[in-house]
């Protein structure tokens, strides 16, 4: 089967444009994270930690690389009070002894995940990476699949493949398992308002 590639004198120019939109994306969402009158506004917002377990299809060798994951993700969505909720997430993930991934990626969640119950999240987008000398891609597409439960903490699956810029093929994975500050604090209320009241919900409380 043919692989998608573009030649890599494009990857210096596609390299500035990520590092401009996650650094631009990182600084929107650290603005509304930190501010009181951010989280009151229709707003939702993410910030997690976590860690798990990776494997990495080396493209040169043939053969899968086993790591430790560290990821940390932020971003920001709309009104936490619809039953889908829309926005933009950036993303880290390290692998240890491999190197890191940083990415920007569209988000689509339930609207139970962004109040801070049980809810599913996908991201889709794309991943740049430096490390390794490009066995194991540039620039993979990354699709993350979350699952979170009440009182912050989610279990996250994501995938690379198609690699966009250089001549290796990308194929990987990840599992880690982590939590939400946000879900856990200011997006908080539902059935867990029973056991600590949060009194201010971003998005107010319900009637």
């Amino acid at each position: 089967m043919r692989r998608l590639t573009f030649s890599s004198p494009f990857a210096p120019s596609a390299s500035r444009v990520l590092s401009r939109s996650l650094l631009g994306l990182l600084a929107a969402a650290f603005a509304l994270t930190v501010s009181e009158r951010a989280a009151r506004a229709d707003l939702t917002s993410w910030l997690t930690a976590g860690g798990g377990f990776a494997l990495e299809r080396n493209d040169a060798t043939g053969t899968a690389d086993r790591a430790g994951a560290l990821n940390f993700s932020l971003g920001v969505g709309t009104t936490p009070r619809s039953n889908i909720v829309v926005g933009g997430i950036a993303r880290s993930v390290t692998y240890f002894s491999l190197g890191t991934d940083v990415g920007v990626a569209a988000r689509v969640a339930t609207g139970g995940f962004a109040r801070g119950e049980w809810g599913l999240a996908f991201d889709a987008g794309v991943a740049f990476r430096l490390w390794k000398d490009g066995d194991h891609g540039r620039m993979p597409l990354q699709g993350v699949l979350t699952l979170g439960a009440p009182w912050g903490p989610q279990i996250a699956v994501g995938a690379q493949f198609l690699n966009l810029t250089g001549n290796a093929s990308t194929l990987g994975a990840f599992a880690v398992f982590e939590v939400d500050l946000l879900r856990f604090t200011v997006m908080r209320k539902g059935s867990t308002d029973a056991y600590w009241f949060n009194p201010s919900p971003a998005g107010g409380r319900d009637p």
